[in-house]
């Protein structure tokens, strides 16, 4: 069955109709919801629609099964009239079982839904909100309007929701974009002369040092100056990395389990020093595209990050793991106390750190080189207890082979 769009004719307002073609070629036409409205239902069809029995109303819920969005008609204190195919499949529910708004779960986009009603009971006209589950990371637009056409009360309401997860997140990455190509240059200019005077005190130091004796070396002052010119040695290389932009010209073929030994080698030391146990688990392989340094750079800020917000004696564990086809998959797991809900949608953000002397700059970091390399990476909390943080890359031709399996796997970070 095909659908289309066409216009009437007349001398008065122009009415679009559904036009759905059945498989002997027969066309049936259904005047949409908002036409009626427009062109408003003489007495018998309005006592018909309210009655729920006329051949007018079936088609109207016909042509909303067959929309995208999903639509809820309900009453103003939440019970539910009529609910489409996507909205039951939203719900996780048939549409025959969802009998009031307040039945749904506390998940949203129900709770928002809840929310727009109440706010809506005083207005007229229509109620429109944008939003976001932070743990899904998925995005609706939710508008609801009243049918006063029917001049009924209390009154009848139609409540769509619409998936714009994907226009969202395109959204954000051209924003990103914009500020981290405005932002970047500048931090990368500031970050060069900075690292020529930090340069020049740990010259300084050293020269200090020399002229002393040597129990300087247990000297609180000479630490504590030590500590700052590492602590402003990283922060400089953050800076730096962060404004560097992209080049395809540099990119290579990259084994990934390589590189994932080299970043972890180079993490070691923290390791030691943190009382934390890494624990590769490298049983596969795959090709990227990838300027190897900054592939590595961006796996050591994960494990990095995962190692200084665990407990001593806890286990980080980095595993390549089978995604779906054309992708590899890569995880690094930690038993921290996990990620905060209400900061994930944060964690991304320049400079937003929880741990003190941190830079607010390696996750974002991360994600620029896997974004640039055309790969994505989520945070969520793991099953057990502690954090994951999941990069999908896309992997060259000749590799795609080894790593294949149901797309699902990726469904669950790679949406």
């Amino acid at each position: 069955m095909e659908r289309g769009t066409e216009k009437e004719a007349g001398p008065g307002p122009q009415a679009a109709a559904f036009v759905l073609r059945a498989s002997d070629g027969r066309s049936i036409t259904t005047q949409t919801l908002a036409d009626v409205s427009a062109s408003g239902l003489s007495q018998q069809q309005r006592k018909r629609v309210l009655a729920g029995s006329v051949p007018l109303l079936a088609d109207l819920m016909l042509a909303i099964d067959l929309l995208d969005d999903a639509v809820i008609v309900l009453h103003e204190d939440g019970r539910i009239i009529h609910c489409n195919h996507p909205a039951s499949v939203l719900a996780r529910a048939k549409s025959t079982g969802i009998q009031s708004l307040q039945m749904l779960g506390p998940e949203e986009p129900w709770a928002a839904c809840r929310q727009v009603l109440r706010e809506y009971q005083t207005q007229s006209g229509f109620l429109e909100r944008e939003i976001r589950d932070p743990g899904s990371g998925k995005s609706w637009v939710l508008r609801l309007t009243a049918l006063a056409y029917l001049g009924v009360t209390p009154r009848r309401l139609v409540l769509l929701i619409r998936d714009v997860t994907e226009a969202v997140r395109m959204r954000e990455r051209l924003q990103d974009g914009e500020v981290m190509a405005a932002t970047g240059a500048l931090l990368a200019g500031a970050a060069h002369q900075a690292k020529n005077a930090i340069f020049g005190l740990s010259a300084t130091l050293d020269a200090f040092e020399a002229h002393l004796n040597q129990t300087a070396v247990d000297n609180d002052y000479v630490k504590h100056m030590r500590q700052g010119i590492a602590h402003m040695q990283v922060l400089m290389r953050d800076l730096l990395d962060y404004g560097n932009p992209s080049s395809g010209s540099d990119l290579q073929s990259t084994s990934l389990a390589a590189t994932v030994r080299r970043s972890i080698g180079d993490c070691q030391a923290l390791a030691r020093a943190s009382g934390v146990e890494l624990s590769p688990e490298i049983t596969d392989d795959a090709t990227v595209m990838a300027n190897p340094s900054r592939l590595a750079r961006a796996i050591e800020n994960l494990v990095e990050n995962a190692i200084q917000h665990s407990p001593q004696q806890a286990r980080v564990a980095v595993r390549i793991a089978k995604s779906a086809v054309g992708f590899v998959r890569l995880d690094v797991t930690d038993q921290g106390p996990g990620f905060q809900p209400e900061h994930m949608e944060k964690f991304f953000t320049p400079f937003f750190t929880l741990r003190p002397g941190g830079t607010g700059l390696g996750l974002t970091i991360a994600k620029k080189i896997v974004e640039d390399l055309g790969g994505a990476i989520r945070l969520s909390n793991s099953a057990g207890k502690g954090a994951q943080a999941t990069v999908f890359l896309p992997m060259m031709q000749e590799s795609a082979p080894e790593l294949q399996t149901a797309s699902s796997e990726c469904g669950r970070g790679c949406e």
